[in-house]
């Protein structure tokens, strides 16, 4: 068989799609051969587990009819759709793709519904219309060695907390910059702080308020990887590099408002889920309609304190 895998686009939720990456691999035919179709930026997350990895440049119709001769010249027998989306399905649809699983229902041979539970959960569910899979494992990320190498030099020492005080999202998932500052103070290690481009500035600005690195928007994936796992803990809102960290084996502090706690949270053992227990939580909001309401505002420094006195001990 010749399998393509149309990745997420969402960092967090790629990370998610692993497990289901690797029980594909064992439940395919000896000689079949798995293609992950990403976009650029995560590219480096995959090469583990596939045998080629091809990119997919977003933006207009040019890329996309560049990207349907590419996978049409390559006469898949099946596409595994891990974003529910129609414009997923219509790529694998336009490439001929015969065979076509997802999530939803538009132009798919194979659609599977979602079961609720965790996310990890909902992707290998994608599996079950090619047979029995196997149980899934916890997402896992092997850290390169160029790139550990760089980590060491980067973050000498030791030990080192990670703060990832923004949230790809949406403003709604952010806990507040001036708590992620006192939460460092009042920890007193080394402190890194880590995210995307977009939040170069606010980690900036609370790198400079524990006098600590900012290295928001100054790592390739790899080198995410490995600075988190040169932390000894991690203390994140529930966004990409949460699950990064869970896939190295970093013990975490994860802080939830508006999002999901059963659906989105670390999959493997070593975290502990803060949350201030309100009413209409999860909306799953990008923006909170009530000014960033309760969810977060009641969920103070000593509760996120404790826990991360817990998981140092």
């Amino acid at each position: 068989m010749k399998v393509l895998v149309k990745a997420s686009n969402w960092l967090g939720d790629a990370v998610m799609t692993l497990p289901t990456l690797v029980s594909l691999r064992e439940m395919l035919p000896k000689g079949s051969t798995i293609s992950v179709l990403t976009k650029p930026a995560f590219a480096e997350l995959y090469p583990d587990f596939a045998d080629e990895v091809l990119l997919h440049e977003r933006g207009g119709v040019k890329p996309w009819l560049n990207t349907v001769r590419e996978l049409k010249a390559r006469k898949f027998d099946t596409a595994l759709l891990m974003t529910r989306s129609f414009s997923a399905a219509l790529l694998a649809f336009s490439a001929r793709v015969p065979r076509r699983i997802g999530h939803g229902k538009a132009m798919l041979t194979d659609p599977v519904k979602r079961g609720g539970g965790h996310r990890v959960l909902d992707f290998h569910r994608l599996l079950e219309p090619l047979g029995t899979p196997p149980k899934p494992r916890a997402p896992k990320i092997q850290v390169r060695t160029e790139a550990l190498r760089w980590a060491e030099d980067t973050l000498p020492g030791g030990p080192w907390i990670g703060l990832n005080p923004g949230a790809t999202y949406g403003a709604a998932k952010q806990w507040y910059p001036e708590r992620f500052i006192e939460l460092g103070k009042r920890l007193g290690r080394k402190i890194v702080v880590v995210g995307g481009p977009a939040e170069a500035e606010l980690g900036e600005r609370v790198a400079k308020g524990v006098d600590g690195l900012n290295l928001a928007g100054k790592t390739t994936l790899p080198r995410l990887a490995a600075v988190l796992a040169r932390c000894r803990l991690f203390v994140t809102n529930d966004t990409g590099p949460m699950h990064v960290a869970d896939a190295v084996g970093t013990s975490m502090v994860a802080i939830f408002g508006p999002t999901d706690w059963i659906e989105t949270p670390p999959f493997g053992t070593s975290h502990t889920i803060v949350r201030h227990e309100i009413e209409c939580a999860p909306c799953k909001k990008r923006v909170c309609p009530l000014g960033h309401h309760d969810c977060m505002k009641k969920l103070g420094v000593e509760t996120v304190l404790r826990a991360c006195q817990e998981r140092l001990r």
